[in-house]
């Protein structure tokens, strides 16, 4: 059976905590901003650090769908407002 780069990523990302997987995207980007790896490798990076992403942003929409419940829970005037960070 053949093992394609994102099947490897895959198995592995199921392991990773989001912390680990921010750091691997981090390093992913700094070797393709680093501008030293063949068309193919940074190809292979790129895919990567996509599933990478959505990865991360799957367990952000889990997290954040966990912390409704608790302020629902908690709040009977639950009102969800946008971030804004200023």
């Amino acid at each position: 059976m053949t093992m394609k780069v994102g099947d490897k990523l895959v198995r592995k990302k199921q392991s990773l905590s989001f912390e680990e997987a921010m750091l691997e995207l981090e390093s992913i980007l700094s070797k393709l901003e680093s501008g030293n790896l063949s068309l193919n490798d940074s190809l292979n990076e790129f895919s990567n650090g996509v599933e990478l992403y959505k990865y991360c942003y799957e367990l952000l929409n889990k997290v954040e769908g966990k912390v409704k419940i608790i302020l629902e829970k908690n709040n009977d005037d639950f009102e969800e407002l946008d971030y804004s960070p200023n």
